[in-house]
């Protein structure tokens, strides 16, 4: 992934969550925290994936293109599953 696709991804996300209502008079319900939550977790893998491709930490970067993939495909269906997956994963490929 380029910089630049970083920085579009970065504010798209950034975008959907400003979207979501943030009025302290009107809580959100169960489905728009957890949708508010998985944006922000996907923001901050881009954010670290930006941060580790600066350093050159390929560990790293790779640990935060592994989160931002499971929460894309399984962030949005069951949090607990992507947690699952993520231990599952760090285990195998020895991160």
């Amino acid at each position: 992934m380029t910089d630049e696709e970083l920085e579009n991804l970065t504010k798209e996300l950034s975008g959907q969550i400003e979207q979501l209502p943030d009025d302290p008079q009107k809580p959100l319900n169960r489905a728009e925290r957890k949708r508010k939550l998985v944006l922000r977790a996907r923001r901050q893998a881009l954010e670290r994936v930006k941060e580790a491709k600066e350093k050159s930490n390929i560990n790293q970067e790779a640990k935060a293109y592994l989160d931002y993939g499971l929460l894309t495909d399984y962030g949005e269906k069951n949090i607990f599953l992507y947690n699952l997956m993520k231990a599952r994963l760090y285990w195998w490929r020895g991160l």
